[in-house]
């Protein structure tokens, strides 16, 4: 039986977990879901309000590290985490860091640029993501005057600021290793092909949104200095992704 992943059509933490099925050679299927009243179905399932949730027969597990570990016990082969204790240990921390930084910073930097650049993509964002408004028309005009308030600059501005920091960091691992924690992909690997969703939206036969394949920030998926990582990227979705 096929395991059924739900997910939020254009969320980064979904495509972590839909990476990590496909990384494993998974069977299964995905079930959408939209922000708002769908929302209660996945309460009703797993008791909490977030995706990515899977259900494998009857087996419910929410949360992209927890789904990870589950999935790690359940298909051992291919490895997420090292065998040893350090190396698995240096994996997850690193795992957490991507979690938080990718996670909170990356999708921020992504709707500051195509609330400024591209506002019809905001239209078709709430129109495919957030149940019950349509065509999102309405509401992606309320979004720019929000944006422009003190608070949510500064948010942007340190989102900015920390997904630079992380990228840096991502392509100083790779300079040194085929993978950010050795000559194997781990966990922290597939974290990070998963939540640089926004930065550049991948190539897959799962995408949401096909029209919007290859689409990058300017700045960063464009940016020499990070093409170490990007072109990383591309490559392991071609290989293990799908």
């Amino acid at each position: 039986m096929a395991i059924v992943l739900y997910r939020f059509p254009l969320s980064h933490f979904s495509e972590k977990g839909r990476a990590l099925l496909e990384f494993k050679k998974l069977q299964f299927r995905i079930e959408e879901r939209r922000v708002g009243l769908p929302q209660v179905g996945l309460y009703r399932l797993s008791g909490q309000r977030k995706a990515p949730v899977i259900d494998d027969g009857g087996r419910i597990v929410a949360d992209s590290t927890e789904i990870a570990l589950y999935l790690e016990d359940r298909t051992p082969e291919p490895r997420l985490l090292p065998s040893s204790p350090d190396a698995r240990r240096e994996v997850m921390e690193l795992e957490d860091r991507i979690d938080h930084w990718m996670g909170s910073y990356a999708p921020v930097v992504w709707f500051d640029w195509i609330v400024r650049e591209r506002p019809r993509d905001v239209e078709r964002l709430l129109e495919v993501e957030v149940w019950g408004l349509g065509r999102g028309r309405l509401a992606a005009r309320a979004v720019h005057p929000l944006m422009r308030l003190g608070k949510a600059n500064r948010l942007v501005e340190k989102s900015v600021e920390r997904t630079h920091v992380l990228l840096g960091e991502l392509c100083e691992r790779l300079e040194k290793h085929r993978y950010l924690c050795g000559d194997e992909p781990s966990l922290a690997d597939v974290a990070a092909v998963g939540l640089a969703f926004h930065l550049e939206f991948p190539k897959t036969r799962h995408s949401a949104l096909p029209e919007w394949e290859g689409i990058g920030v300017p700045g960063f998926a464009d940016a020499a200095k990070y093409a170490r990582f990007f072109e990383w990227r591309r490559r392991f979705y071609a290989e293990h992704l799908g």
